[in-house]
C-alpha cells in the first residue's frame, strides 16, 4: 500500500493523502504451465495425462530432460552418472517425459489376460455354430461315423463342412473382437480384468487399423507353436511378436 501526495489546494482546506491498494506479490508455488500435445500442438490443462484432441499421451514436464533410473525409476539430475537412490548406473539419454510413466505388463498377467479372453471367445463362437453343427452333424442320429473314424475310416462330408464354418467363424469373431476392444478402449475383457492396456510405445492410442493389423500378426504366433510368446518374458519392454510387428506395448494401468 503508497500514499499519494495532497495536491496544491488552493481554497486553504487541506485534501487527505488519497489511498491507493497495489496487489500484493505471488506467494509460493506459481502454477504449473499448460502442457502443449507434441503430436497435433493442441493445449490441455496442466493435470491432464492425455491430449483432449488426439489421444496422445502427454510428458510430465517434472521428468523432462532427466535421467530415469533403469531399476527403481527414480528421476535423476542430467548431470548425474548413477542413481541416488539404489547407486545403478544411469543411460546417457535424457528422457522425454515419458518413460517413468510408463509400467510394462509382464509374461504371466498377459497369459491370464489371453486366458480370460480364450474362454469368452470360446463360449461365443461354440454358441454362434451351434446351428452349423445341428445342420451338418446331427443328420447322423447314430453317430456311428465316430467310431469309424477312430478306427482309420473316412470322415463324413458334413463334418468338413462343419469345421471349415467353424474356422471362418472362429477367425470373424476374434478379429472383430481384438480390433473393436483394442481400438476403441485399448483393452480386451481379459486386460480389462488384468488392469492393462494396449498403447503405442509413445503412451497414445491404438487406431482400429493398427488393432486390426495386431490382430492378424497374434496369429503368426500360432506357426511357432506358441513359443514366441516368450519373447514377452525377456525384452525390457515386454514386447511379443505381434507386438513388434504392429509398434505396441502393453501397460499396467493400476
Amino acid at each position: 500500500m503508497e500514499q499519494k501526495p495532497a495536491s496544491d489546494n488552493s481554497g486553504g482546506a487541506q485534501q487527505q493523502p488519497e489511498i491507493i491498494l497495489t496487489p500484493a506479490p505471488p506467494v509460493g508455488t506459481p502454477p504449473a504451465p499448460d502442457k502443449v500435445c507434441p503430436k497435433c500442438g493442441a493445449v490441455s490443462l496442466a493435470a491432464a495425462e492425455y491430449c483432449f484432441k488426439c489421444g496422445n499421451k502427454l510428458p510430465d514436464p517434472a521428468m523432462l530432460n532427466k535421467k530415469i533410473c533403469p531399476g527403481c525409476h527414480a528421476v535423476n539430475a542430467a548431470s548425474s552418472q548413477y542413481c541416488f537412490k539404489c547407486g545403478l548406473p544411469l543411460p546417457q539419454q535424457l528422457s522425454n517425459g515419458y518413460e517413468n510413466q510408463i509400467r510394462y505388463a509382464g509374461f504371466w498377467v498377459r497369459f491370464v489376460a489371453y486366458i480370460i479372453d480364450a474362454i469368452v471367445l470360446g463360449t461365443v463362437t461354440s454358441i454362434v455354430t451351434v446351428p452349423l453343427f445341428i445342420h451338418y452333424l446331427g443328420q447322423f442320429s447314430d453317430y456311428s461315423w465316430l467310431s469309424s473314424a477312430a478306427s482309420g475310416g473316412t470322415l463324413p462330408s458334413g463334418f468338413w463342412i462343419f469345421y471349415g464354418w467353424y474356422f471362418l467363424a472362429s477367425f470373424l469373431i476374434e478379429t472383430i473382437y481384438f480390433t473393436v476392444a483394442i481400438g476403441k478402449w485399448g483393452r480386451t475383457l481379459g486386460k480389462m480384468a488384468l488392469r492393462i492396456k494396449v498403447v503405442k510405445p509413445d503412451g497414445s492410442r491404438v487406431s482400429y487399423w493398427r488393432a486390426f493389423g495386431r490382430g492378424l500378426a497374434y496369429y503368426l504366433n500360432q506357426f511357432t507353436l506358441g513359443f514366441s510368446f516368450l519373447i514377452i518374458a525377456f525384452t525390457s519392454k515386454k514386447r511379443g511378436l505381434h507386438d513388434y510387428i504392429a509398434d505396441t506395448v502393453v501397460i499396467k494401468t493400476d
